[in-house]
Parts: structure tokens; C-alpha cells; sequence
């Protein structure tokens, strides 16, 4: 879920996307998301639980959750398993499935040029819960793979993988982006 208002001087209406919430008039062009910072939210759909930080990990009874790939649902009367391990395979397989390898039941293909998450990702969905990293060092390494990462790659679009982008988009993308770093503006903000 993302919380877009920041991109237009008035938000868009929920079903009625082109017009303003209040039906005044036509909702103004967005602001792009470099120059005014998106926030995204990962939502659960009410599934969630709080757990108390100290002590071990809490063991939790699957399947819960939406994903049914999870490898320790898939063992037959499973035993409790740590929940933490499991949103870690969760996101892991969500990037994966958006970011790399694309949506087999829906056909969709990922878009180009995320490869460097490949490394990351692949430990998030080790099929042993023991053997995948904890959400804080997903952070960190994302951190440091983006630091290692040129400002041509950060600045780069996101282009389908069943895409081409004509000598003309590519041209307005770059200049966009020249007057950008010109400016001092980082190819990718923060929040």
C-alpha cells in the first residue's frame, strides 16, 4: 500500500482516479515520486500479532497468510514454526515474484534490470526458515547493495521486460534525470 497524497496538490479520488476527492474538478498531474517521497506500507490484511521482543522466538501454528508457498506449511500436520521466518520467505517470495521471475498464474513477467537483488532474495526464501536472514539484516544488506549501486542504475527506468523504450522516452527519461542530478536531487529519496 502506498500513501500517495503527497504527489498532488489535491488527492485523487479512490474510484474516480482522475477526478479530485471532492469532484471539484480534475486532479492536477503528479509530482514524481524522486521529488516528493512515497511511503509504502507492507499491510497484512488483519493477519497480524504482536509479540513480545524478549526472550526466544515465538513458534506459531501454519499455514496462516495468503502465501501457500511457504516450505514449512507445506509439510504434512506441520509443527509450529517462527512466524518472523515465515514474513521473511513472504517478502522474499513476493520480490522475487515481481522483481525477477514474474507472476506465472497471472503471466506477467518482471520488469528489467533487478537482478543485483537476486543474491538477497534467494536467502530470504531458503527453504530452511534456520538458514534465512532476519528482517534487520534484509535491511542492512539492501542498504549496502543500493550504496554499491551507480547513480546511471539508480537513475535507470523501469521498463516491462516484454518492453522497449524508443529512442524518444529514453530520451525525455534521461534529460529528466540530468536536470535532476543537476539540481542535487538523489535518485532515490528519503523519507
Amino acid at each position: 500500500m502506498a500513501d500517495t497524497t503527497c504527489l498532488f496538490e489535491s488527492p485523487p479520488h479512490p474510484w474516480e482516479r482522475h477526478m479530485r476527492r471532492d469532484f471539484s474538478r480534475k486532479v492536477s498531474k503528479p509530482i514524481a515520486r524522486t521529488l516528493k517521497p512515497v511511503k509504502y506500507y507492507l499491510i497484512d490484511f488483519g493477519l497480524s500479532e504482536i509479540f513480545q521482543p524478549e526472550g526466544t522466538p515465538p513458534l506459531k501454528q501454519p499455514p496462516w497468510g495468503g502465501d501457500k508457498t511457504v516450505p514449512e506449511h507445506l509439510v504434512p500436520d506441520a509443527p509450529p514454526c517462527d512466524p518472523f521466518a515465515v514474513d521473511v520467505y513472504c517478502l522474499g517470495n513476493y520480490l522475487r515474484q515481481s522483481f525477477l521471475d514474474g507472476w506465472d498464474e497471472v503471466q506477467q513477467l518482471p520488469p528489467q534490470g533487478f537482478e543485483f537483488m537476486r543474491e538477497l532474495i534467494t536467502d530470504m526464501v531458503n527453504k530452511d526458515p534456520t538458514e534465512r536472514p532476519v528482517m534487520s539484516e534484509v535491511i542492512t544488506r539492501f542498504d549496502a547493495i543500493v550504496k554499491r549501486l551507480g547513480n546511471k542504475k539508480l537513475r535507470s527506468p523501469v521498463i516491462p521486460s516484454d518492453e522497449r523504450y524508443g529512442f524518444f522516452k529514453l530520451a525525455v527519461h534521461w534529460s529528466k534525470q540530468l536536470v535532476r542530478a543537476a539540481r542535487g536531487i538523489p535518485a532515490i529519496p528519503g523519507i
